[in-house]
Formats: structure tokens, C-alpha cells, sequence
């Protein structure tokens, strides 16, 4: 999703489909209300913080059911391709960062304010740093969205985990670090306050930033120290900065995706699918497979999760990406995190093609109260890969021409790199050069297409100041 340089999808087939991968019902109709159309004929849909250029074919598949209107922060210059697609007229621009909400608030009332017949019948965004803005501003707007207080409490990776165990469900023992003396805290009390190894993270973001296996108490004192060091040097929002770390132990397991979507706080589709081994100590993400191999047994406990966690946090509505981890032996199933919104990456292409849908337009017409028609897959299984390389450098060879995508059975190719950019690794997404992904009949058919799509990219980093270089 995210800083997208080129895309190669091939388009999906659309039709009728029966049940989800795991067995959980396609949704069904959404209940009629009241609506104010646009000229055309459709209702109007206000997008929160659009990104980088790489979305604007999501937006482009949005228009042809909904008026698309965009709302951007002066702050963030990586939206301004979407003035030209939107137009002026649908623009909505104001003066500030994300965290601004009266400042955004007033900029909507003063656009609904300047023509006749303006209306927003719904709110959505896909990008992680626009959930809470579009949640306040659904409430505020009175249109379909998921509540803040829920949304709040997702983001807040320490909240979520005392909810779930306040709802009975299973959390890993954890503690918020605000400051280094929480971390000598934790270290002076032994083997009675934590065991090892853990995990550290930010208490609020995604995609593997920031984050640290620690194996000791020794070694949470130095990575802490670093870790907290690189958080507050970046570009993140001030309120992720100030929101610190949290602390989590280890929990081993086989992690799983289950993307789907909630209409009133009620699941209406789910699939799950399985993640390749985060690459430690970072959590580098790798990849996975779509739809999960897992035994019937492990792919009901976690279906259970899901519906207990959506129980436990009211009025979900909106697509979710919840990430969990299982024992496949003994079924003990642990919640990682649950974001309120589609999935990035490979994710919306992998997921549409096993599926036949596109979860950014699943999002839009829950936003705006719209029944989501069915679907049909054209893979049975998609495979994917993270494409990584473990060096620092000069990115001096980025193609993807020579991937034969017929052959392939291509469903994404997206690079994310350009030559002559520098390569730093190991920092989550960030770190990420782009992804793969491919179908076929089964995990295994899928599997050598992707392969065989890897083999033919042109993806190289020359160490810094060194002649050789080094090839995905």
C-alpha cells in the first residue's frame, strides 16, 4: 500500500462466492437508509489522509461507486497527487498535522458550508495514522464508523492487551515503559517480574518499527536505551513518540493473519492466512500463505479468537487485519495486535485473488452502509514474499520487467526501492524493498510460481563503499 513506485497486478475476476476459506459465511445484505446522492448518482465518501502516489489506483477503483473526496493535513505533501484525481472541488485541505481534529473538524464544516447540495455520507482511511482522526470525525460527522473509544484502545498496544484479559481472553504478561527508570524497574525485580525472552515494541504503530527480541535483563537495558533513541529521531507523529514501549514475554507460536471485515460490531467474513517466520530479532516480516494450511482444529480455535476479540471491543465497523499466534499442538491461541483496518502490503491483492475481495472497497461501502456483492476467487492458494536485504547500501539495481507474469501466475509485484536510494536494514517495513506474490492450485503449485517470479527480478544493493554487491 504504502510508497508504492509500480505496481504489476493482474486484475481480478469478479462473481459469485460461496463460503470464506475457513468456512464463515459471505455477507449478506446491508440495511437501507436515507442517503443524500451526489450529481452522479453516488453517495459521497470522505477519504482520511490518502498517502503516497502508490494508492492512487485504490482511489481510482473507490470512484466508480462512490464521489471521492479527500481530507489531507497542509503537513503532509505526500497527498498532493490526489488533487488532480479528485479535483479541486473535493479537496478538503487544513492547516496543521493528523492530531489537529478541531482544526480538520472545521475545515470539513467550512467545505460542506461553501456549495449547496455538498453532503459526506461516509468516512474510511487505510492508513494507520489517519484511524483516529477518522474515527473522531465519524462520530462528529454522525456517519457509520467504528468508536474511538474502540479505535484508542486497538492503537494502544498495552490497553489492549488489559481488555482482553479483562474480557477472559488470553494476554501475555506485560508492562508500559515510559521512561528508562520503568526499565531498571523491571530489572531489579528478577525473574519475578518477567521472564525471558521478550518482546519490545512501541506502544503504538505497526509494521515491525522500532521493535526487539531481548533475551536478558541486561540486554532490555541496552536495546531500550537504542530503541527509544531511534523512535524519538524519526518522523512519527509527537503522540506516538510520547506513548513509549511496551514490554511483552515471548509467546512461541505459529502467527497467523485473519483479515475480514465487521458491519455493527458483527463479523460478516474472515479469512485467515499464514505468516512465513518473522526474521529475529527485528520481526521482519516475510511473507506468507493465503489461505492458512493449518489442521481444521487450529483454524477453528482461531476463528474463536477473532469472534471473542470482536465481541470484546464494541461497534467494530470497518475491514480488520488481527494477528495472532498459536501452538498447533496444544490450540493455546494469543492475540499479537488488531488493527481497524485493511491490511497493507500484499494483503489486498492476496486477499482478493484467494477471495475475489478487495478489502479498501469492502471498507468503503461498510462506510457507507453499502452490502458488499460477492466474490469470486481466481487462485485457490496465493504465496508471498517480503523482498529484504541484510546490508546496508546504495540501492543500484531495482526491476521487476524481466517477471513473467502470465508464467508466474503473478498476483503483486510491487518495488519499493529506486537506485541510488540508501538501504538501511533491519527497521521493520521501512526496511522492506517491496514484495511478491503468487497463485496457484495449491500452497505448493503457488510456491514455485513465486519462486520462479523472485528468480527473474533485478533487485541488488552495493554496500557503501564497497565495488561487489549484494542480490535478493
Amino acid at each position: 500500500f504504502s510508497r508504492l513506485r509500480r505496481s504489476r497486478s493482474p486484475r481480478a475476476h469478479e462473481g459469485s462466492r460461496g463460503r470464506s476459506a475457513q468456512g464463515v459465511p459471505p455477507p449478506g445484505a446491508a440495511g437501507e437508509r436515507p442517503v443524500r446522492m451526489s450529481q452522479e448518482g453516488k453517495q459521497t465518501l470522505l477519504v482520511v489522509l490518502p498517502g503516497a502516489s502508490g494508492r492512487k489506483p485504490v482511489l481510482q477503483r473507490l470512484q466508480a461507486f462512490a464521489h471521492i473526496c479527500v481530507l489531507v493535513p497542509s503537513s503532509d505533501k505526500r497527498s498532493d497527487w490526489a488533487r488532480e484525481l479528485v479535483g479541486e472541488d473535493l479537496w478538503i485541505e487544513w492547516e496543521g498535522t493528523a492530531a489537529a481534529f478541531d482544526v480538520a473538524h472545521a475545515a470539513i464544516q467550512a467545505w460542506l458550508a461553501a456549495a449547496s447540495g455538498r453532503c459526506i455520507n461516509g468516512i474510511m482511511t487505510y492508513d494507520e495514522f489517519g484511524v483516529e482522526l477518522c474515527a473522531r470525525l465519524g462520530e462528529h460527522l454522525g456517519v457509520p464508523c467504528t468508536p474511538l473509544e474502540t479505535i484508542q484502545a486497538f492503537r494502544d498496544k498495552a490497553r489492549f492487551r488489559e481488555r482482553c484479559s479483562a474480557a477472559g481472553l488470553p494476554a501475555v504478561r506485560h508492562a508500559r515503559l515510559r521512561a528508562q527508570d520503568d526499565v531498571q524497574s523491571i530489572c531489579a525485580s528478577g525473574n519475578d517480574s518477567f521472564r525471558f525472552p521478550c518482546v519490545l515494541k512501541p506502544v503504538k504503530g505497526a509494521g515491525s518499527w522500532h521493535i526487539s527480541r531481548v533475551d536478558s535483563a541486561e540486554e532490555l537495558q541496552a536495546v531500550s536505551a537504542r530503541l527509544r533513541q531511534e523512535l524519538q529521531g524519526n518522523s512519527f507523529p509527537q503522540e506516538i513518540r510520547e506513548a513509549g514501549f511496551v514490554l511483552e514475554e515471548y509467546f512461541a507460536g505459529h502467527e497467523v493473519d485473519v483479515d475480514g471485515w465487521a458491519r455493527d460490531g458483527k463479523i460478516e467474513y474472515m479469512v485467515i492466512s499464514d505468516n512465513r517466520p518473522a526474521v529475529e530479532p527485528h520481526f521482519l516480516e516475510m511473507g506468507g500463505v493465503y489461505p492458512s494450511q493449518l489442521p481444521p482444529p487450529a483454524l477453528q480455535a482461531l476463528e474463536e479468537l477473532t469472534k471473542q476479540v470482536v465481541a470484546a471491543f464494541p461497534g467494530i465497523h470497518t475491514c480488520f487485519h488481527f494477528e495472532a499466534k498459536i501452538n498447533v499442538e496444544t490450540l493455546e491461541a494469543m492475540p499479537i495486535e488488531f488493527n481497524a483496518r485493511c491490511g497493507g502490503a500484499e494483503c489486498p491483492a492476496s486477499i482478493e485473488a484467494i477471495t475475489g475481495y478487495y478489502l479498501p472497497e469492502v471498507a468503503a461501502r461498510l462506510a457507507l452502509g453499502l452490502a458488499v456483492p460477492r466474490a469470486s476467487p481466481k487462485h485457490a492458494v496465493v504465496a508471498s514474499t517480503n523482498l529484504h536485504i541484510f546490508e546496508q547500501g546504495v540501492v543500484s539495481e531495482c526491476s521487476d520487467e524481466a517477471v513473467d507474469a502470465e508464467a508466474c501466475r503473478l498476483v503483486c509485484s510491487v518495488l519499493l526501492a529506486a537506485p541510488g536510494k540508501l538501504h538501511v536494514p533491519n527497521n521493520g517495513s521501512m526496511s522492506c524493498l517491496g514484495w511478491v506474490a503468487a497463485g496457484g492450485r495449491d500452497a505448493k503449485e503457488a510456491e514455485l510460481h513465486l519462486q520462479k517470479a523472485v528468480g527473474q527480478l533485478r533487485l541488488r544493493v552495493t554496500p557503501e563503499g564497497a565495488s561487489g554487491s549484494t542480490s535478493h
